[in-house]
C-alpha cells in the first residue's frame, strides 16, 4: 500500500463487503460480514460489520465501492462518518485471515469477463 500512496496510486476496495452473493462463491470461503470478531467490533460502536469494515478502508485511505440494491443497506454504507475506529481495533481487523482474497471471478474455471475487450490479464492463477 505504501507503493501505491508514494506514487499517487489511490486504492479502490470493489466489493470490500466480500460479495457473498456472488456466483463463484465458494462455501467453504469466509463469511466476511458473519465474522465473530467483526460483529464485536461493530456491537462496539453501534454499527454492522458492513459500516465497521467500510470505515476501516476509509481510516486506511482506501476508496471503496460497496454493492447494494437495497436502499435501507445504501443508505447505511454511508453511515460511516460519525465514528472512527480506535488504533487498537484498527491493527486488530488487521490481523483478519481472509485467505488473502482477490477478486478474480472464473466461472468453469474460465475468467469470466475474457471475452470483454478491455479485459485486462494477462496471468495464470
Amino acid at each position: 500500500m505504501r507503493l501505491c500512496t508514494d506514487k499517487g496510486i489511490i486504492i479502490t476496495a470493489y466489493s470490500p463487503l466480500g460479495s457473498p452473493d456472488r456466483p463463484w462463491a465458494q462455501p467453504s470461503e469466509p463469511k466476511l460480514l458473519e465474522d465473530p470478531k467483526l460483529i464485536e467490533i461493530s456491537r462496539k460502536y453501534c454499527k454492522s460489520p458492513a459500516q465497521v469494515i467500510l470505515r476501516w478502508c476509509l481510516q486506511r485511505g482506501i476508496q471503496t465501492i460497496p454493492k447494494s440494491v437495497t436502499f435501507s443497506r445504501i443508505k447505511e454504507n454511508f453511515d460511516i462518518f460519525d465514528f472512527c475506529l480506535s488504533d487498537e481495533d484498527m491493527s486488530h481487523i488487521n490481523t483478519f485471515e481472509c485467505n488473502g482474497r482477490m477478486v478474480v471471478p472464473k466461472i468453469d474455471g474460465k475468467f469470466r469477463d475474457a471475452a470483454h475487450p478491455h479485459f485486462p490479464f494477462n496471468i495464470d492463477f
